[in-house]
C-alpha cells in the first residue's frame, strides 16, 4: 500500500512519533483549495456542491458499501448561517450513493445550551434542533440516516479520544462512539464568526464530537483553547477517516456568532472545498473576513473586547465552574498568531505548507476577496 504524504503524517501522529522529528521538516509542500462561485439562476446549489467535489476528489477511497458520516454544525435551533446550510446535503448524498456508498450519517451533538448528555440525564435534542433548522428534513429526503449522539445510551455514547504526543486533554477526552464505527467522514461546517473562538469553520467543528465533560474541559481550561481544538482534530479517528471538508457559503454570519450575528447572504454563493481541513480553514477565514466588509457599520462584532468575558459567564452558567483567560487576537488571519488554525497547521502537517492553492472556478471571484486573499504572502496563498 501507498502513503501519501498527508497519510504518512497522520500515521507518525498516531504512532506519536511526529514530535520526534527534526525540524519539523515534513511539512507539506503544497495543498488545494476549491473555490466555486456560481449565478443560482443559471446553477442550482446542488449541481455546483456535486462538481466541486468531483473537482476536489474522485472517491478512490470509497469501496462499495462503506458507511460515511456527514459532520454538520447543528449548534442551535435558528437558521443557517447558525449552522450549516443544509442545501449542500442533496449533493454530497447523491454523489456518494451514486458511488456506491452504504449507510450516509448525517449529524451532531448541539451545543450545551441547546443540549446535554449526562449519566444521569440527557437534556434537550439535536434531533429537535435539526427539525426547526431544517438539517433533519434535508438529510431525510436525501436518504441518509441522521446520528445523533447524544441518542445512543450515555454508558456506550463515547469513547477515549487520544491525540498524538503530547496534548493538553489529559484524560478529559471522550469523543462520539461511532467515530469507531465509520469507515470515512466528510466534514460539512458553516461559514460564521464566534465569539470565543474567533471564527467558527472546519477545525470549530470538531468541538460537537466531543462529550459534555470534554466541552465543559475546553470552555473551562480556556487558556489552551485553541490548542485542545486543533488536538481534537489529530485524533486518529479524525484525522485518518476524514476525507473532504466542504462548505456551501449561501449566507455568512459576520459578527458575534455562533448562534446570533449578522447574516450576510450572498447573491453568487461559494463553495468552498478541500481534502485539507486546516488549509480549508485558513481560506474560509479569509472568506470571513472579506464577508465583513460588507456588513453594515452598526453591527458591532464583540470577540476581541468580550470574548473571555462571555466564557467565563458560559461555563459559569452551564457547568457552575470558573473558567481560565481565554486568549483573543486582534488579527486573526497572521500565520504567526496562536489560533487554532495555525497550532493545527504545526499537529498535523509539521507546518504551514509551501504553497496553498486556491483553484477558482465559475464566475470570476470578487476583487475584493482576491485581494484579501493575497494580501499577505506569509500565508502562502496562490491563486491558480
Amino acid at each position: 500500500m501507498q502513503l501519501s504524504r498527508r497519510n504518512f503524517l497522520h500515521l507518525l501522529n498516531a504512532l506519536g512519533l511526529y514530535a520526534l522529528l527534526p525540524g519539523k521538516s515534513l511539512a507539506l509542500a503544497q495543498e488545494r483549495v476549491y473555490l466555486h462561485r456560481f449565478d443560482p439562476a443559471q446553477t442550482g446549489i446542488t449541481a455546483a456542491v456535486k462538481s466541486t467535489l468531483s473537482a476536489v476528489t474522485d472517491l478512490h477511497w470509497l469501496k462499495a458499501g462503506d458507511s460515511v458520516f456527514l459532520k454538520v454544525a447543528s449548534n442551535s435551533y435558528f437558521a443557517p448561517p447558525a449552522v450549516t446550510s443544509p442545501a449542500i446535503l442533496e449533493g454530497v448524498i447523491q454523489v456518494l450513493k451514486e458511488a456506491g456508498a452504504g449507510i450516509i450519517y448525517v449529524g451532531d451533538m448541539s451545543g450545551a445550551y441547546y443540549v446535554r448528555h449526562l449519566p444521569t440525564r440527557t437534556d434537550g435534542s439535536t434531533r429537535g434542533a435539526m427539525k426547526i433548522n431544517g438539517l433533519l428534513a434535508a438529510a431525510e429526503s436525501a436518504g441518509a440516516v441522521v446520528h445523533c449522539f447524544e441518542e445512543v445510551p450515555f454508558d456506550s455514547a463515547y469513547i477515549p479520544g487520544m491525540p498524538p504526543g503530547e496534548h493538553h486533554w489529559g484524560d478529559d477526552l471522550h469523543v462520539a462512539e461511532i467515530l469507531d464505527r465509520v469507515d470515512h467522514i466528510i466534514n460539512l461546517p458553516r461559514l460564521g464568526s464566534h465569539v470565543l473562538a474567533g471564527a467558527s469553520l472546519g477545525l470549530k467543528s470538531a468541538v460537537g464530537w466531543i462529550s459534555d465533560h470534554s466541552r465543559m474541559v475546553l470552555h473551562r481550561d480556556a487558556e489552551t483553547f485553541h490548542q485542545k481544538i486543533a488536538e481534537v482534530n489529530a485524533i486518529p479517528q479524525l484525522a485518518e477517516k476524514m476525507r473532504l471538508t466542504m462548505t456551501l457559503v449561501d449566507y455568512a454570519m459576520t459578527t458575534f456568532g455562533p448562534d446570533h450575528g449578522y447574516t450576510l447572504a450572498l447573491d453568487e454563493p461559494l463553495v468552498l472545498a478541500s481534502e485539507d481541513v486546516v488549509s480549508h480553514d485558513q481560506v474560509a477565514l479569509l472568506v470571513l473576513l472579506w464577508g465583513r466588509t460588507f456588513t453594515p457599520a452598526g453591527e458591532a462584532n464583540p470577540y476581541v473586547e468580550q470574548a473571555d468575558e462571555f466564557n467565563r459567564s458560559f461555563v459559569q452558567q452551564v457547568w457552575r465552574e470558573a473558567a481560565q483567560t481565554l486568549p483573543v487576537f486582534e488579527v486573526l488571519d497572521r500565520a504567526d498568531v496562536l489560533t487554532h488554525i495555525n497550532y493545527a497547521y504545526d499537529l498535523l502537517h509539521g507546518g504551514r505548507p509551501d504553497r496553498i492553492e486556491v483553484l477558482a472556478s465559475g464566475l470570476p471571484l470578487d476583487e475584493g476577496l482576491v485581494t484579501l486573499l493575497t494580501a499577505r504572502p506569509e500565508l502562502h496563498i496562490a491563486l491558480a
